[in-house]
């Protein structure tokens, strides 16, 4: 038998750090994670590598960036679905590594962003994205969305996004325990939640406002996300968004129970989400700490509070080091600053308490520890973090050329 922890790691969709009721934050949205966070170990400054999950998990599951193939549309969602799935078949994941010590590996991702059709499946034993079943099913059945008004704001956020994002955890919980019992020691975990991606709906038992304010609030969202009837709208999203977090909470709670006291549990987030910072709601465009500073708990190994910046693609190494039961891994893979981007293309690079983001119309240089509502006059600082997105773009450039004189010479034939 290998040696080494079982791991159990669950991502959940848009999870911003100030709903989560860790780090700074006194929220008592999730008393599950709560209780992760009190005995174990605490990232204060985990920071997403992108700000949508294609950008993210492709990171956080290799350890590796995905790079731009030269003259790629950035624009296009066909060439966007290329980019991920190139990314994921050409990359060892932490599954695979995983599998390779021994592990049994698997898998349950209600995120068809992370389904088998972009290679997420490679080095799982057992792997189910659920992309054949009526992914509203979940809601549906739990008695959320049975009006015609309720359907209709979930086929239009459907069509919004392009993909289903409307399996409860309830409809995963089941197969979950089944595999876990039946499971081998050491094994690998990786649950996918996407209970609080917009649109925000609750089940009915948690649900504290009427679906006649949050149906048209979410409906808001679908129809432009700046958001009209701002003043009105924002209280109801930010409130169902909450109680979205409070029913994935109790998913951690089935899951504890479920697997017992002794694997390493690690609960984050794949990207944050905006309630009208820089006036953006959801996420995908902007990198703000609202949609890329996310949780990332640590129970059953190291305790304590880390506020150094930790980038999520760093994961594998905390995982597989933490596995092997080496609790100085965590401060050793915290870096001075940690770079995300999006396909638009926009760069931050992220200090302990200070940003810089590059755009191609716009440079932003904040002090977080006063938000990021003023920007910071520090020619220094900003210079130095000018820099630093120079040197990640030409270090993707020089990646991207490398890409291009291979494929130039498999097309040659002399290879």
């Amino acid at each position: 038998m290998p040696d080494g922890k079982s791991v159990v790691l669950v991502t959940i969709d848009s999870f911003r750090t100030d709903y989560c009721g860790v780090a700074a934050d006194e929220r008592d949205t999730m008393p599950t994670l709560a209780s992760y966070a009190e005995d174990g170990l605490v990232f204060e400054n985990a920071i997403a590598p992108g700000a949508a999950t294609f950008e993210s998990a492709t990171s956080f599951l290799t350890g590796m960036d995905p790079v731009e193939r030269p003259g790629a549309d950035r624009g296009s969602r066909e060439e966007m679905k290329k980019h991920v799935r190139k990314h994921m078949t050409a990359r060892r994941s932490i599954a695979e590594e995983f599998s390779e010590r021994g592990y049994e590996t698997a898998a349950f991702t209600a995120n068809p962003w992370t389904s088998r059709y972009f290679g997420f499946d490679a080095g799982f034993d057992h792997f189910e994205d659920f992309m054949e079943e009526d992914a509203s099913r979940g809601l549906l059945e739990g008695g959320e969305q049975k009006s015609t008004v309720g359907k209709l704001v979930m086929n239009a956020a459907n069509w919004w996004q392009g993909q289903d994002m409307f399996m409860s955890w309830e409809a995963l919980a089941d197969e979950i325990t089944e595999w876990t019992a039946d499971a081998d020691e050491p094994y690998f975990l990786w649950v996918f939640l996407v209970d609080s991606h917009l649109p925000y709906l609750p089940p009915a038992q948690y649900r504290t406002q009427s679906r006649l304010k949050t149906y048209p609030a979410n409906m808001g969202l679908f129809l432009g996300r700046d958001l009209p009837f701002e003043s009105v709208l924002h209280d109801v999203l930010t409130t169902a968004y909450e109680n979205t977090l409070k029913y994935t909470d109790e998913f951690l709670s089935h899951l504890t129970e479920a697997v017992g006291e002794d694997p390493l549990f690690v609960v984050h987030g794949d990207h944050g989400e905006a309630f009208g910072e820089h006036g953006m709601y959801g996420h995908g465009r902007q990198l703000y700490d609202p949609i890329v500073n996310v949780p990332l708990v640590v129970r059953n190994g190291p305790s304590g509070h880390i506020e150094e910046p930790f980038s999520l693609r760093r994961l594998p190494a905390l995982l597989t080091g933490l596995a092997r039961g080496d609790e100085t891994v965590p401060d050793r893979l915290t870096e001075p600053y940690v770079f995300s981007s999006t396909r638009m293309p926009n760069v931050s690079v992220r200090g302990k308490d200070w940003k810089y983001i590059w755009s191609p119309d716009e440079r932003e240089l904040y002090d977080l520890t006063d938000g990021e509502d003023t920007e910071l006059d520090n020619d220094d600082l900003r210079a130095a973090g000018q820099d630093l997105v120079e040197f990640w773009q030409g270090s993707q450039s020089e990646k991207e050329r490398v890409i291009a004189a291979a494929a130039d010479l498999a097309e040659s034939g002399l290879v």
